[in-house]
């Protein structure tokens, strides 16, 4: 079932329909939200809080919210419904859904997932074409998992957890094997499709786990806790290719949800000016390196004083 909130905020700077180079005279926006990663929510929200910086103008925001799994295409059906000024997308299969629904439309689409020119959303970084661009997350794995070693240098046994619910978990897992095996981990990749499967491989993960590491998996990243709970019973640390130490990953490195969102808001406010989307360059997301202390400590793992000066976040 779709639930759609409607989400009425008066905005700070001036803002025009989407895909036109001539100001608009209506009197609100209406921007779509949709982001079916329930782990990933800080995306939206500052995605909303930046756009409301940018713009004078009323935005009537239209936040399509799922119940269990969610129905994408049905939560776009909703959205267009509103007559949107523009889209925001979060994750692979919810981009490739609204570049399909708004094919002729005039409506341009911000989205923020992992690869989106390997994924055949846009033509090139530079040149996305078409009525789309945004945030792409893919790049942050390889130095993630760096991160992690250099907090437990005798990890070399790693379990990876991952549902393939979307393509970003592939191409994140494939870019994991290709660094593990650069540097000689093993990796015992668990594949997993519901929250009960992903409990039960953490209860029977091997004894000679050293680790634990979460790729972009829309199921692991929603199920955080459950993940922690299980590493805390085996003192092992978990790293993660996102920004999930607010969520109790040890130590992760990569997007910070609520930052993407604020820099993806900047190409919107760029779009509704006037500015056709696919001429915006799509950015690659800042990265930031975070570490939970009190997960550390609870792992038994002591954190080295040279990695936490480089930290960006250190949840204590």
């Amino acid at each position: 079932m779709v639930q759609i909130l409607l989400i009425i905020s008066l905005l700070t700077c001036s803002v025009m329909i989407s895909s036109c180079s001539e100001p608009s005279n209506k009197d609100n926006i209406t921007v779509g939200v949709l982001n079916p990663n329930k782990g990933n929510r800080e995306i939206s929200s500052g995605f909303i809080e930046g756009l409301k910086k940018k713009s004078t103008k009323q935005i009537i925001f239209i936040e399509a919210g799922c119940k269990g799994t969610c129905n994408i295409e049905a939560a776009l059906t909703d959205l267009m419904t509103h007559d949107p000024d523009l889209l925001f997308t979060v994750t692979t299969p919810a981009t490739k859904k609204a570049k399909e629904m708004t094919k002729g439309k005039n409506v341009p689409v911000i989205f923020a997932m992992h690869d989106p020119v390997g994924s055949g959303i846009i033509n090139s970084l530079a040149s996305p074409g078409g009525n789309l661009t945004g945030i792409q997350i893919r790049g942050s794995v390889p130095k993630a998992l760096d991160w992690l070693l250099s907090v437990s240098p005798a990890a070399k046994n790693i379990f990876v957890p991952v549902k393939f619910d979307t393509k970003a978990a592939k191409q994140s897992l494939s870019d994991l094997k290709e660094a593990a095996e650069t540097i000689g981990v093993q990796l015992v990749v668990a594949e997993v499709d519901t929250l009960e499967e992903l409990k039960a491989s953490l209860d029977s993960m091997p004894e000679n786990i050293h680790a634990i590491f979460l790729v972009h998996s829309i199921l692991t990243h929603s199920n955080t806790e459950a993940i922690v709970e299980a590493a805390i019973k085996r003192k092992l640390p978990i790293g993660a290719g996102s920004a999930l130490y607010e969520n109790g990953v040890t130590v992760s490195y990569g997007l910070d949800t609520f930052q993407t969102g604020k820099q993806a808001s900047r190409l919107a406010n760029m779009a509704l000016q006037g500015e056709p989307a696919g001429s915006i360059p799509t950015e690659v997301a800042d990265y930031f390196l975070g570490i939970n202390l009190i997960t550390a400590n609870a792992a038994g793992l002591e954190i080295p004083n040279d990695i936490l000066i480089q930290a960006d976040y250190i949840i204590r």
